[in-house]
């Protein structure tokens, strides 16, 4: 690659639509003290996703994929913008409208990764085990973040009841973890035995 051709990535780099998760603050049905932007979520997001990859000892190929995938699970939000989970599976047909909305994105600002994407989405609708850990690594993220809302004196009458509906969904998203890697060790037994 010739310098010239590196200047006009970098240039194109420093002006990316990414920059916006910096701006884009994600949404809640509570009353929130503390604002937190896409980027700082996705971070965390990245992060937990990492650490729970690594208790389950999985392989290096398949932590840089969760981590990837974890790192931009809510890219398209900086284009689509943000919102509350409960509010996508509450309204009909919005989850669908939102994931069109987020297709658009992806191809429009951010097609190098339009393969990660895809690949994550797969993986989230399969329930596997890449899916299953970034969307534990999701809740987790959101459990912090309202276990500091807390923290700070939020006084929001919703906010406990959140944080307990949180803690079950992570309770369901642990269960079914414990599936995986239930049924990932009944396949190796079976394999050593043949």
């Amino acid at each position: 690659m010739e310098i010239g051709e590196m200047q006009k990535f970098v240039a194109a780099i420093v002006n990316d639509k990414l920059a916006t998760m910096n701006s884009v603050h994600r949404q809640s049905t509570i009353t929130t003290i503390k604002a937190e932007n896409i980027a700082q979520h996705s971070f965390f997001v990245a992060y937990y996703a990492l650490k729970i990859a690594k208790k389950l000892k999985l392989n290096d190929e398949l932590k840089g994929e969760i981590t990837i995938q974890a790192l931009i699970h809510d890219i398209a939000e900086s284009s689509s913008s943000d919102v509350p989970s409960n509010v996508k599976y509450q309204v009909p047909g919005l989850k669908q409208m939102l994931d069109k909305a987020e297709d658009f994105a992806i191809n429009k600002y951010f097609p190098e990764i339009k393969d990660e994407f895809t690949s994550l989405r797969k993986h989230e609708a399969d329930g596997d085990i890449v899916g299953t850990v970034i969307k534990l690594a999701d809740i987790v993220a959101l459990i912090q973040f309202l276990k500091t809302e807390r923290a700070l004196g939020n006084q929001d009458a919703t906010l406990l009841k959140v944080i307990r509906e949180t803690y079950d969904n992570l309770g369901r998203y642990l269960d079914h973890l414990e599936e995986i890697v239930t049924n990932e060790q009944a396949k190796s037994v079976k394999a050593k035995d043949k």
